[in-house]
């Protein structure tokens, strides 16, 4: 177990670092159980760097997803800038008036992204909680960090075995199926399922599979030419 562990999850360079950003945008845990985790299974030096390495890899995340909506919030601005010069034209010149807004509102302005908001807000009990729904009505607080939490939890994980998946008889998984298609795993992901809880038990599973496979043999033929 130890051998496989160390093959997966061994090297951290070679994991995907969105498995960690996931962690992050659950609002129950966030950075701070990323960088305990790193404390507790790695050497100090390490941790420091892995933790560096999330941030990084979240920053990135950060700065294209603002960039991807800086055109919709220019035409914001400018709507809002053409609505005051109306309202200025039709309002006596008060400069000391002017001026005392001016300051209130340079005053509210929260420099802070909505990033370093999410952080260092505390974190949500974990009982009972639907992290989707709370990403739903946290939007408007969290504006760019929500797109970003709707799209990497939305990457679908399978934890199925894959024995379980392609064998009702022990088979394992061999250098052919470590290679099909998504289309083809699901298939059989799904066939799999049919078969378990239908009554065509006589149905033999070997036979279903290699039929599957000549299908995705032919597809993979009929992509190439």
């Amino acid at each position: 177990m130890e051998k496989i562990f160390t093959k997966y999850w061994g090297d951290f360079d070679d994991m995907n670092m969105l498995l960690f950003v996931a962690i992050v945008l659950d609002p129950r845990y966030k950075f701070k159980y990323v960088e305990f985790l790193f404390k507790i299974f790695y050497k100090p030096v390490e941790g420091v760097d892995s933790s560096t390495k999330v941030n990084n890899t979240l920053s990135l995340l950060y700065t294209h997803y603002a960039n991807s909506l800086v055109g919709t919030h220019d035409e914001n601005i400018k709507f809002e800038a053409s609505g005051m010069s109306q309202n200025n034209e039709m309002q006596d010149c008060d400069v000391q008036s002017q001026w005392e807004k001016f300051v209130e509102n340079e005053n509210n302005v929260d420099t802070k992204s909505d990033l370093d908001k999410y952080l260092l807000d505390g974190l949500e009990k974990s009982k009972n909680f639907n992290i989707l729904a709370w990403w739903k009505t946290s939007s408007e607080r969290y504006p760019i960090v929500s797109k970003i939490a709707r799209d990497v939890l939305a990457i679908p994980v399978s934890t199925v075995a894959s024995e379980s998946v392609f064998s009702t008889g022990g088979r394992i998984l061999d250098c052919y199926r470590s290679s099909l298609s998504p289309k083809t795993a699901e298939a059989l992901i799904y066939s799999q399922q049919w078969l378990r809880t239908t009554t065509f038990k006589e149905y033999k599973f070997e036979d279903l599979l290699d039929e599957i496979q000549n299908l995705d043999i032919l597809e993979k033929g009929t992509s190439h030419n």
